[in-house]
């Protein structure tokens, strides 16, 4: 299930994490089907909750997110690293497949949409225009 084009219209800034946006309420997406995210999380006997979408102009839905980590190495100016594995971005360097890539440098985007087509649950929105939709957000 690719990310919600209209996630900005169709739900709420609900908290703050690395200097963006996350938006919510989360969803049951592609992540809750996943067997490796399933795997893991079940390792850790931890139950898949949804997690909204983090970023507002460099979007990831974090419910659709598998781990893949295509988006990391794609992205010419870094603007991803792991949630869980802070400072590291390399595609294997999760902590594993519970970890998400977090758009903690949003603003360095430069709109390439490189992270977009390598995505292979479509989770990441990329889109200019919401520049103006993070600076009029208010929590």
């Amino acid at each position: 299930m690719a990310i919600d084009q209209d996630f900005f219209k169709n739900l709420k800034a609900v908290a703050e994490h690395n200097d963006h946006f996350v938006w919510g309420p989360g969803k049951e997406g592609d992540a809750a089907k996943d067997e490796n995210v399933k795997a893991d999380y079940e390792a850790k006997g931890e139950k898949i909750e949804p997690l909204g979408i983090h970023g507002t102009f460099v979007a990831v839905d974090y419910d659709d997110c598998i781990a893949d980590g295509a988006c990391l190495p794609a992205c010419p100016v870094a603007v991803f690293e792991w949630d869980k594995n802070t400072g590291l971005s390399g595609q294997d360097q999760r902590q594993d497949y519970t970890d998400k890539s977090d758009p903690i440098r949003e603003s360095d985007c430069i709109w390439c949409m490189a992270c977009v087509t390598v995505c292979p649950t479509e989770a990441i929105k990329v889109d200019e225009s919401l520049v103006a939709v993070h600076k009029t957000t208010q929590l």
